[in-house]
C-alpha cells in the first residue's frame, strides 16, 4: 500500500471520528436526563428581590392552574408560580424546571432554524416550495416567506394517525394526497400547522440532517438547555404528563392524554418538543434580541415590510406594538407566551391540564387579563 493512500486513509478516518464526536455531543443534549441535581436549576437567572412576587399566583390560581409560570423583567425571573402535579399517579409536583409539551409555541423555534439557513444563503425567503418539495398543490406559487407567515393558501384536514412511527417518506405521501391549495386564501393569513411541517421538511432536505439534529445543534447544545427533550422519548426527564378535563356523569375528571408515536411525529416542527418555561424563554428571547440570528435577520422575520397587513410572523402574533404572543393547545397541555419585541420583558405559562371547569375562569382569560396589565395594553 502506497504512503499516499495510507495518508488519505488516515485523514479520512480522522474526519469520520470528528463527525462522530460532534454528533455524539449534540445527541447527548437531546437525551441527557434533567432530573439530577446538576440540572435542577433554571436556564435564566432569578432576581433576588422583586415587588412582583405573588403576581402570578393571584392571576392564575383562580383557574385551578396546574403547571409552571414565570414573569420576566430585564431577562430575569422576577416571579414564578408552580401548582399541581406533573404525574397524578405518582403525585410528584410540578416544579420551575419541569418540562411541558409546548405545542404550537414550537413554531417560533422552527422559524429560527429556517432563518439560520437564510443567513447562510442556503435558502431564500423568496424561494418557492417546489424547489425543495414537489407534488404539493400550489407549490409553484407558495414561497418560504408565505409558509412562515401562514399566507400560503395551504391547508390540511385533521387526520388520524396510527402506529408507533411515521416515516418521513410515508408522511410526505400523505401530505401530497391530502394538502389542499385554496387560491382564494393565497396571500391571506390562515392558521394552518401544515405550513411548519413543510418548512421542517425543507430544513431536512437542504441540510441532510434530521429536525432533531438541527434543533440540538442550534438550541439545545448551543444554549446548554437541560430541560428540553423531544416528545418521542422523555424517559429520564422531569417531564409532565398531560391531562384533559372531561365530564363523566356528575363529575369532572382529569383524563391522561397519550397520543401514539405516529401522531407525535406528525407534529414535525409544530408541536413535538417538551421544554421548561425558563428554557423556552431563553431561546425565544435570543431569537428576538438578535443573538442567534443577527439584528437584520430578526427584523426581516418579525417586522417585514408587510407586517402591518399580516398579524402573524415566524410563529408569533406580532400585531401589537408592545408585545408578541403565541398560544398552544393539545394532548393535555396549554401554553402561552407574551414577550416584548426586544425579548427583555415576558411571561410564559405552561400547563399540563387542558380545559376548564364551568365555575372557574379559563386559563386563557387569566392570561389575557395579565397581558393587558403587564404590557399596559390600552393605556
Amino acid at each position: 500500500m502506497s504512503r499516499k493512500l495510507i495518508n488519505k486513509l488516515i485523514v479520512g478516518g480522522l474526519i469520520i471520528l470528528a463527525l462522530v464526536l460532534i454528533w455524539g455531543q449534540a445527541s447527548a443534549y437531546l437525551r441527557k436526563p434533567a432530573n439530577t441535581e446538576k440540572y435542577s436549576y433554571p436556564a435564566i437567572p432569578q432576581a433576588a428581590h422583586s415587588a412582583e412576587k405573588g403576581r402570578l399566583r393571584r392571576a392564575l390560581s383562580p383557574t385551578g392552574f396546574s403547571g409552571t409560570a414565570i414573569l420576566i423583567q430585564n431577562n430575569q425571573i422576577i416571579d414564578s408560580y408552580t401548582a399541581g402535579t406533573k404525574d397524578n399517579e405518582s403525585g410528584e409536583k410540578n416544579q420551575l424546571t419541569t418540562a411541558y409539551e409546548i405545542d404550537s409555541l414550537q413554531k417560533s423555534l422552527t422559524a429560527g432554524l429556517v432563518m439560520t439557513l437564510v443567513n447562510r444563503h442556503e435558502i431564500a425567503l423568496t424561494d418557492h416550495l417546489n424547489q425543495y418539495i414537489t407534488g404539493i398543490p400550489g407549490s409553484a406559487e407558495v414561497t418560504i416567506r408565505q409558509l412562515l407567515d401562514m399566507t400560503s393558501g395551504l391547508s390540511l384536514p385533521k387526520l388520524n394517525y396510527k402506529g408507533d412511527s411515521l416515516p418521513r417518506t410515508q408522511y410526505l405521501k400523505i401530505l401530497r394526497r391530502n394538502v389542499k391549495f385554496q387560491p382564494q386564501k393565497y396571500g391571506k393569513w390562515n392558521y394552518q400547522p401544515v405550513n411548519y411541517v413543510l418548512l421542517s421538511m425543507i430544513l431536512e432536505k437542504v441540510t441532510g440532517d434530521s429536525y432533531q439534529q438541527l434543533f440540538a445543534e442550534r438550541y439545545t447544545g448551543k444554549l446548554k438547555l437541560q430541560q428540553t427533550v423531544f416528545a418521542t422519548d422523555t424517559t429520564g426527564y422531569d417531564a409532565a404528563r398531560g391531562y384533559r378535563l372531561k365530564k363523566q356523569g356528575n363529575m369532572v375528571k382529569q383524563v391522561l392524554q397519550q397520543p401514539n408515536m405516529a401522531t407525535v411525529e406528525s407534529e414535525l416542527g409544530t408541536g413535538q418538543v417538551y421544554m421548561s418555561a425558563p428554557d423556552y424563554y431563553k431561546v425565544l428571547s435570543k431569537l428576538l434580541n438578535g443573538d442567534l440570528l443577527g439584528k437584520q435577520t430578526t427584523q426581516s422575520l418579525y417586522r417585514p415590510i408587510n407586517f402591518a397587513q399580516v398579524r402573524y410572523h415566524g410563529g408569533l402574533y406580532t400585531e401589537k406594538q408592545s408585545f408578541y404572543g403565541a398560544n398552544g393547545y393539545g394532548y393535555g397541555f396549554e401554553d402561552h407566551v407574551r414577550i416584548s419585541p426586544d425579548g427583555k420583558k415576558a411571561f410564559v405559562v405552561f400547563s399540563n391540564l387542558q380545559g376548564n371547569r364551568s365555575n372557574q375562569p379559563s386559563l386563557r382569560q387569566a392570561v389575557d387579563k395579565l397581558t393587558n396589565q403587564y404590557f399596559n395594553v390600552g393605556k
